[in-house]
């Protein structure tokens, strides 16, 4: 053979070639199956029903701290139930007779969520209101015949007219959204929408019951793409979370699970009826089953769906020459499988052209192998809680033939070719060892490693790999390591490193960086600008014995000093009794030496800096028992430091510092009036000081 062997490898670290259906990327670059919610503990819904199930309309919305609405269509009320204290509160508060007073509901259905108010599709009395937050007291209403309602993340929010059959979008403040309307229009009519919701890029998608498809539009309303639902479907409520999509079916009782247009399968361990869908933040999906105030709440990425494929090609061996054999890495046990088609054509296969291969190695000279060739690759699993892994997907085109290195007997005696097959495929045994010596200078390269033998890899580095990064993070860590060795013991390294492993970024302040000039009838104030040396600059100044005129004796034969030494105490000391004497205290100093003189004017400020943090940030003692570990362990040997808790408070001349504990505040947002409250955070000021000026559309206020 003159030409090398070709290879196509699906895979590139952490980015594969080709279509990912029920698949995801794990943290080390592998595909394994994607993750749906599922009940919680494992144990399967399963509510009867009459078949199909019924396609109500009612409400869920999610707020913060688990804080969820739920619509009691049946019963003419909201539920309310705190996240954090766990009680329940029914709007209206008091049971009355039907009434259209605000706050009052007649078969509420589509719950919405804003940043300023809770909007509920009151369809018996044909509005929408809204109840302002914190207090949700009814603020607003708008004579919308809503049955579903979503919103976006402008605000805006999105209603389907039950009685015209039509799509609306209001902004903020109630004004029509003519232009998304009229191109939503000209995509060609919604016999029958029946739930609306807005996905990832303001994307809003409709559910209609008499096409029995979900349409997606963009946020100006030109037409995408329809959701490929399974066949026979009957698409009902509708819930997003970024590029995840979930849509009832009601024609199974299953919530199946899209990801970017891409059908994934259906969610595990659920089926019955659904009115709403609502999706958490963390990924736990809630599920309304009924016109009463009855909810499950599903665990986010609790279970694996059972089925995934990757799809790539067509891949080119070039002219006049075959691919040869075509080979999956993977990690499988016994609940879990890996399968391998092919199809040889250079357009996209149909159905009926794909073929099936007998194991996950294979070679294509059986199957009719040719220039060009397109891989299938199935992931599956029967087991909710496992995966296969796959690592890598390949094909290549003929090698050498291990054949011409035999005798010429076995050439001659091999007529139906299979010792040069069998050959081949010994070949790809010694093809892997061979790999993994050409692949020994990988192991040092971070992107390449697994996440479980980052710590090993580290370890060469002397790099303690921080307990609270992912692994993408540690592996960027690991590969700018020579830059953070080359500042380490610096203010910002230290001060990164505690960022690193504590998620909190002290700030560091040296002392010297206190110390100020003392500039007499200036700046003097003692204390504030001033200190006093703790020791005498220039030390300690012993008498000598010998020296004078003899009129102090040998100090053990006296209990203090003679009248003359004590006229000048200032510059001698005498060491008779312990405690003050002088500005020495014994057994606390000494004499300087010469070397040393004026050492305690800076000796309390150099090598010595504090460590700055907020209270609130390190309250877990934990947390600041690791902060200090870090500081102890970056800090040069020779320094010394202490860690002061910032409180939220601030006092000037005592704790003022701008950038730290102190931020100086920009100009004050514009005044809204539908924002504001008169007598609340409103005022009107005097007439002889201001007066009101012009009101515009948008809200805002001026003064003049």
């Amino acid at each position: 053979m003159n030409e090398p062997t070709a290879h196509a490898l699906l895979r590139d670290r952490r980015s594969w070639s080709g279509t990912l259906a029920g698949l995801v990327i794990d943290g080390d670059g592998a595909l394994q199956l994607a993750r749906v919610p599922a009940p919680a503990r494992g144990k399967a819904i399963d509510i009867p029903t009459t078949y199909p199930y019924v396609r109500e309309v009612s409400g869920l919305a999610l707020g913060p701290n688990n804080a969820v609405f739920v619509a009691d269509t049946a019963h003419h009320r909201v539920l309310f139930e705190d996240g954090l204290c766990n009680t329940k509160t029914w709007l209206p508060h008091r049971v009355l007779p039907l009434t259209d007073a605000p706050g009052h509901f007649h078969s509420p259905r589509g719950l919405a969520l804003t940043t300023t108010a809770l909007w509920v599709a009151d369809s018996g009395h044909q509005r929408a209101q809204g109840l302002a937050l914190p207090t949700l007291d009814a603020h607003l209403s708008w004579p919308w015949r809503a049955s579903s309602i979503a919103v976006d993340s402008q605000d805006r929010l999105l209603w389907v007219d039950a009685v015209n059959q039509r799509v609306h979008r209001h902004g903020p403040h109630g004004t029509v959204d003519a232009a998304f309307e009229a191109t939503l229009l000209a995509q060609g009519p919604l016999p029958g929408p029946l739930f609306v919701a807005v996905g990832s890029d303001d994307a809003v998608f409709v559910c209609d019951s008499v096409l029995n498809e979900v349409h997606v539009f963009d946020d100006q309303g030109v037409f995408l793409h329809q959701l490929p639902g399974p066949a026979g479907w009957l698409p009902g409520a509708v819930a997003c979370q970024g590029t995840r999509v979930y849509v009832a079916d009601a024609a199974t009782g299953q919530i199946h699970a899209f990801d970017s247009a891409i059908y994934i399968g259906a969610v595990h361990g659920w089926r019955g009826p659904v009115t709403a869908l609502a999706v958490h933040a963390n990924g736990d999906l809630v599920v309304k089953t009924g016109l009463d105030a009855v909810y499950h709440r599903l665990i986010g990425s609790a279970a694996f769906v059972p089925h995934g494929e990757l799809t790539a090609g067509p891949f080119d061996a070039g002219e006049e020459r075959v691919w040869e054999r075509v080979w999956v890495e993977a990690q499988m046990n016994a609940n879990t499988a890996v399968l391998l088609d092919v199809a040889f054509q250079a357009t996209e296969p149909t159905a009926a052209q794909w073929k099936s291969l007998p194991c996950a190695d294979a070679l294509l000279s059986p199957l009719g192998a040719s220039r060009y060739v397109w891989m299938r690759v199935h992931l599956q699993s029967r087991s909710p809680q496992e995966t296969p892994r796959l690592t890598q997907a390949r094909c290549a085109t003929a090698a050498e033939n291990l054949l011409d290195f035999l005798p010429q007997t076995y050439q001659r005696h091999d007529a139906d070719g299979f010792l040069e097959r069998w050959l081949q495929l010994l070949r790809g045994e010694f093809g892997r060892v061979e790999e993994l010596l050409d692949d020994m200078p990988r192991v040092a390269d971070p992107t390449f490693e697994p996440a479980s033998q980052l710590p090993w890899l580290a370890q060469w580095l002397a790099l303690e790999l921080p307990k609270v990064a992912t692994d993408d993070e540690r592996r960027a860590l690991m590969q700018r390591a020579y830059s953070l060795f080359a500042r380490r013991g610096s203010k910002a390294s230290i001060a990164e490193f505690c960022e690193l492993h504590t998620g909190v970024r002290p700030a560091l302040i040296e002392a010297f960086t206190d110390r100020h000039v003392w500039v007499l009838g200036s700046s003097s104030r003692l204390d504030f600008d001033t200190c006093l040396a703790v020791l005498d600059p220039n030390g300690w100044v012993v008498p000598d014995e010998s020296d004078g005129d003899g009129c102090c004796p040998p100090m053990n034969e006296v209990d203090a000093a003679c009248s003359p030494c004590q006229s000048n105490s200032q510059e001698t000391v005498a060491t008779v009794t312990a405690g003050p004497i002088g500005r020495a205290i014994v057994g606390e100093g000494g004499p300087l030496g010469e070397s040393q003189t004026g050492l305690p004017l800076y000796a309390d400020a150099a090598y010595r800096f504090c460590v700055v943090v907020d209270s609130h940030r390190v309250h877990n003692p934990a947390l600041l028992d690791e902060l200090r570990r870090i500081v102890d362990r970056e800090k040069p040997a020779h320094t010394d430091y202490r860690i002061e808790h910032v409180q939220a408070d601030m006092r000037v001349g005592l704790q003022m510092r701008i950038g730290i504990d102190t931020i100086v505040g920009g100009d004050a947002p514009p005044w809204r009036a539908d924002l504001a409250t008169l007598g609340l955070n409103t005022q009107l000021p005097p007439p002889d000081r201001a007066r009101f000026g012009d009101a515009v559309l948008d809200g805002t206020l001026t003064l003049s």
